[in-house]
């Protein structure tokens, strides 16, 4: 009995301890998403407390891939505001969505947000850039109190410029590819969005610079060959006058 009695101590103590490490991982993600101490620990009890509750939950959202999930958040909100970054957080958790990081979540927003754009297009004949990054202006500016502190939690100074510039890659082709438009129309498009990106302040000239060279390099096009000279003297002209001061 004294051994049963041991065994079952070791375990208690196990379970503990894998507990406390679990916590400990769960405050790490949280803060990586923006929130600080206080926040983190606060939203990882309310997230403990629903998965206790998930049971008596309806089904909703059950099954649903990262994409759908935060397409159905997004069509949940009236108002954004800096709390909107923590009610997607906690939805995106409790939703199964556990190991997706900042970097998933921005790119399924921007993503969703381009294609947006991109469907109110025309994208069968000529396309200036201008008409795409036009129209993503009040979204983007409505969105930003999630997009820059999102942005700003991606640790990795290559991920965060390619999951932007690949959001639109890919939001562009499928818009193309479901309204049979060019392939003209939609490098205009891309470097629309990425206009509209610089222009919203989402990320720095350097690092939009960084994702599009490596677009670039994978799609190619004359209208995104240009803008990337067009950030490479723009950043060339800061340094010039920073060199001056």
């Amino acid at each position: 009995e004294r051994r049963e009695e041991q065994e079952a101590q070791r375990k208690a103590k196990e379970e503990k301890t894998k507990k406390v490490g679990n916590d400990e991982e769960l405050l790490a993600e949280l803060k990586l998403q923006g929130l600080n101490e206080d926040q983190a620990r606060e939203m990882a009890k309310e997230m403990q407390q629903g998965e206790k509750l998930e049971g008596d939950d309806d089904d909703e959202g059950e099954g649903e891939d990262l994409g759908a999930s935060v397409a159905r958040w997004m069509s949940e909100q009236e108002e954004i505001t800096k709390e909107s970054l923590r009610d997607f957080n906690m939805k995106v958790r409790w939703q199964g969505h556990v190991n997706t990081l900042p970097a998933d979540h921005l790119g399924c927003i921007l993503k969703i947000l381009f294609k947006d754009a991109c469907a109110s297009c025309d994208l069968s004949g000529k396309l200036p850039p201008t008409a795409v990054a036009e129209k993503l202006k009040a979204p983007l500016a409505r969105w930003a109190p999630v997009l820059e502190p999102m942005y700003r939690s991606i640790d990795d100074v290559m991920l965060g410029p390619d999951c932007v510039c690949s959001a639109a890659t890919e939001a562009v082709n499928e818009a193309v590819q479901a309204s049979n438009g060019t392939e003209a129309a939609g490098a205009a498009a891309i470097v629309g969005c990425y206009m509209a990106l610089r222009e919203d302040d989402i990320l720095p000239d350097e690092e939009l610079l960084m994702g599009c060279r490596r677009i670039s390099s994978e799609h190619p096009s004359t209208v995104l060959e240009k803008f990337v000279e067009f950030l490479e003297d723009a950043l060339e002209d800061d340094s010039d006058e920073d060199e001056d001061e």
